[in-house]
């Protein structure tokens, strides 16, 4: 893989999404040592549930697969997402795991998530003006939000919840459109959400002389 390709603040911009995670995270144990004992576990396994559902898409959406291969494919995906989802269950619903500390486990990430959009607007200078504006302030504006559930963590966890769960649509609709900025594509056109899957997995995109999208899988 031609690491050219790949823009130098993009990796700057991760670089310093990395340290605030680990800072935060070192803070997190601090302050709620529990929870931060709990995200171990729980991360990990939302991630693979996570995982699970692209092995599907990325069967539905290609052609190109040996049936073996879509099956193999397709198994993985169910198994990763029903084992992970139970595993979840079992864990959240264990007397110990309080409303307050499932609150806290969603607004941590959701801290990291504000870094993010704010850090990426700031420095990845490839991506529309407009749509990196866009994301530094809802990147402050869920900073705002999630320290503010922090802060009242004890009640409306219902709340809280929604809250949490609307902040994080806003989030990922403003990133796609922030990473299909670089390709001159709107998230106003449906289709091109397909694209921006491809952008949050292993594939690196880039243009060809034609003017092409070129898929690259990172190895």
């Amino acid at each position: 893989m031609d690491l050219d390709l790949i823009n130098k603040n993009k990796i700057r911009a991760d670089d310093y999404i990395t340290f605030l995670l680990v800072i935060c995270f070192l803070l997190f144990a601090c302050f709620s040592p529990l929870e931060a004992l709990l995200s171990v576990i729980v991360y990990p396994f939302a991630s693979l549930t996570c995982l699970g559902i692209l092995n599907i898409i990325s069967v539905i959406k290609k052609r190109n697969y040996e049936n073996y291969g879509k099956f193999n494919k397709i198994l993985s995906g169910i198994i990763y997402v029903n084992f992970s989802v139970l595993f979840l269950w079992f864990i959240l619903t264990q007397p110990n795991v309080t409303t307050h500390r499932i609150v806290a486990l969603i607004a941590f990430p959701m801290l990291i998530v504000a870094f993010a959009g704010i850090i990426k607007g700031k420095i990845i200078d490839i991506y529309s003006l407009k749509y990196r504006r866009v994301n530094i302030y809802i990147g402050i504006t869920t900073f705002i939000i999630s320290m503010l559930v922090l802060l009242n963590i004890m009640n409306n966890f219902l709340f809280n919840i929604i809250a949490l769960s609307f902040t994080l649509l806003v989030n990922i609709l403003s990133r796609a459109a922030l990473y299909l900025s670089e390709f001159g594509l709107s998230i106003v056109h449906i289709k091109n959400l397909k694209l921006f899957l491809y952008i949050i997995s292993d594939y690196l995109i880039h243009i060809d002389r034609n003017g092409n999208l070129i898929l690259s899988k990172i190895e």
